[in-house]
């Protein structure tokens, strides 16, 4: 009998310290023991994720002046790979908060570090596991709804780009138009979530007609090597009431005999525009 008392106080404490978790919320959502692996997704060299993750623990608290379920009070990151760099959450933060960045010349592949919680008051011991997360410039692509635009001179032709993040740490992202006069289009500066896809309408004005192409690019502001590109092209076209306007400002578009007609509807055009 005393070795079966003895086999279920043992069983008692294993189960008491194998109860012991945490509950990460993003970006993935596991419930992790001593045991377990934590798998953070895919994140681009320079990039910095965020990880979350709740305060209960799993156990009961050893402190009496405290019962019901222990809380961690911090988690930190621990034994980084060279280069990189963290940020431990705040004290009893509800919910947690860690910041993994990536070395800015990390090379893709797997890389690995550990995520410790702790406790103060509770009676608890730390819970350390491994944590993986996979470098790759590939995380991010910009794509266009439709490449190819036709309008008039001075008009507006709205490109719909997609920015679709695949990784695991949300970014922004600066986007700029290569291959036209600067003054056609503004940047833009864009925050796109992890695992997520951003919309954006992206306006170019043509001042002069003929036949364009040329390519949008979005780049990372936490590292120049996460980046995409997305070939467009544009036709702008003369309208009559462009014609018109230019035949005011004392362009010669038609045969002489007709002057004077496109000289009173060039006056016209200028005076309702």
């Amino acid at each position: 009998m005393r070795w079966l008392v003895s086999f279920l106080v043992l069983a008692g404490l294993f189960g008491a310290v194998s109860a012991l978790s945490l509950t990460v919320l993003d970006p993935v959502f596991k419930e992790v023991t001593a045991s377990s692996t934590l798998d953070l997704g895919t994140a681009g060299p320079g990039q910095k994720i965020v990880v979350i993750a709740q305060r209960p623990s799993g156990d009961l608290s050893k402190n009496a002046a405290k019962p019901g379920e222990a809380l961690w009070d911090r988690i930190l990151i621990e034994r980084l790979p060279d280069g990189w760099t963290a940020e431990a959450s705040k004290l009893y933060e509800e919910p947690f908060q860690a910041f993994v960045s990536i070395a800015p010349d990390a090379a893709d592949g797997e890389y690995t570090f550990y995520v410790r919680a702790m406790d103060e008051y509770d009676g608890l011991p730390s819970l350390s596991f491994p944590a993986k997360l996979r470098v790759s410039r590939n995380v991010f692509s910009a794509s266009l709804t439709q490449s190819r635009l036709s309008v008039g001179v001075e008009q507006p032709a709205v490109y719909f780009l997609q920015l679709q993040n695949t990784g695991s740490a949300s970014d922004v992202f600066d986007v700029a138009i290569n291959g036209l006069p600067a003054s056609w289009s503004e940047p833009r500066r864009v925050f796109v979530p992890h695992n997520s896809v951003v919309n954006l309408a992206f306006p170019v004005t043509p001042e002069e007609a003929n036949q364009y192409v040329f390519s949008f690019h979005a780049q990372s502001l936490s590292s120049p090597r996460v980046f995409s590109d997305a070939n467009a092209e544009l036709v702008a076209e003369t309208t009559l009431l462009n014609d018109l306007r230019a035949s005011a400002n004392g362009v010669v578009l038609f045969p002489s005999p007709v002057q004077a007609v496109y000289s009173l509807l060039a006056f016209l055009a200028r005076a309702f525009s």
